[in-house]
């Protein structure tokens, strides 16, 4: 069995001595954190610093211009291909600087951990860390796992006196299989992840795993991640690789299913990624964002992270088309002022 997590306590008070406490799920109650945390507005965006520089974008000028969006949350990657290059040797230094830059910008935090992460290739597994396995379940490879908890624990012990960090997400749809070798990160291993997350941090912020939010197949993925987070994070896309016919399911019942799932078990839900990029060969454009967020609105999701800001900066810099980036605007209006 995987180690009991310590019982989750109000987000910004340290643990106390006490002892943990156990319950049908093996997980603290969301009831804990305050529901002064939940109900808050966030509407922010995935901010990739890999995907900004695969464009030739400078991240710091980019990240300049998150303000003029209205955003007040970021979804940051900490990449550890990028963090710990070679093994034991860790450099903290851009998320340092990303994590100082938010705080003075007022910024909220969703910071992702583990083996996968935001963008391409979806394993950030380091060159000295690659495994040969190619089974489906790439936590068969005990060694990276260690090698990944060690990884995980020098990261969350050097970011957690951070104020700006509200929670961490434990890898990124670690259910869903993806990268090149389309493999998943198995439940009991993410569970390893939580429970290690939760004893390191002092403030036990809550915790997102993410599942793809496409069809009732994936009912099986939500029901594992919500007997060991906090919070429900669903990626939600309505155009997909040419497929738009089934775009209602995926946009309008399937999150308010998820929704109230996590719900009836004590659980938040956040949309952790709503599209807002094309998806080759689909199309998607302003309006089809603004349909996705009335739909995501109706149904009462008060954190939304959206999909695509390193695209809508590439087109208002690059290529004189600033349609998404001025919907994006107002729709942050909308969503901190209606409802």
């Amino acid at each position: 069995l995987a180690p009991i997590p310590l019982p989750l306590r109000s987000i910004h008070t340290p643990a106390s001595s006490q002892q943990p406490k156990m319950n049908e799920s093996m997980i603290p109650p969301d009831a804990d954190i305050g529901e002064t945390f939940f109900s808050q507005r966030r509407f922010g965006a995935t901010f990739s610093v890999k995907e900004l520089e695969r464009r030739g974008l400078d991240w710091r000028e980019a990240f300049d211009c998150v303000q003029d969006l209205g955003l007040n949350a970021l979804r940051l990657g900490a990449y550890w291909s990028d963090i710990e290059p070679e093994h034991g040797v860790f450099d903290f230094e851009q998320l340092d600087e990303l994590l100082h830059k938010c705080e003075a910008m007022n910024i909220q935090v969703l910071l992702t951990l583990g083996m996968k992460g935001p963008r391409w290739p979806e394993f950030h597994i380091p060159a000295w860390a690659q495994t040969d396995y190619d089974g489906e379940d790439i936590t068969a490879d005990s060694q990276l796992c260690d090698q990944c908890l060690d990884f995980i624990e020098a990261v969350v012990n050097h970011v957690k006196d951070s104020k700006c960090i509200i929670a961490f997400q434990v890898e990124n749809e670690p259910l869903d299989k993806a990268g090149e070798k389309r493999q998943i990160v198995g439940i009991d291993f993410v569970a390893k992840e939580c429970n290690l997350i939760r004893s390191l941090d002092p403030l036990l912020r809550p915790i997102v795993i993410t599942a793809w939010c496409w069809s009732f197949k994936h009912d099986g993925d939500v029901k594992d991640a919500l007997r060991h987070a906090n919070v429900l994070g669903l990626d939600v896309y309505t155009k997909v690789r040419g497929d738009d016919t089934t775009g209602e399911q995926r946009s309008g019942l399937l999150p308010r299913h998820y929704k109230a799932l996590a719900n009836s078990k004590g659980r938040e839900a956040w949309v952790t990624e709503c599209q807002a990029e094309p998806w080759n060969p689909s199309h998607f454009e302003r309006d089809d964002l603004e349909l996705l967020l009335a739909k995501l609105g109706k149904a009462k999701f008060d954190t939304v992270f959206l999909w695509g800001f390193e695209k809508w900066l590439d087109s208002k810099l690059n290529k004189d088309d600033d349609e998404m980036w001025n919907a994006v605007k107002a729709a942050a209006t909308d969503h901190f002022t209606k409802r």
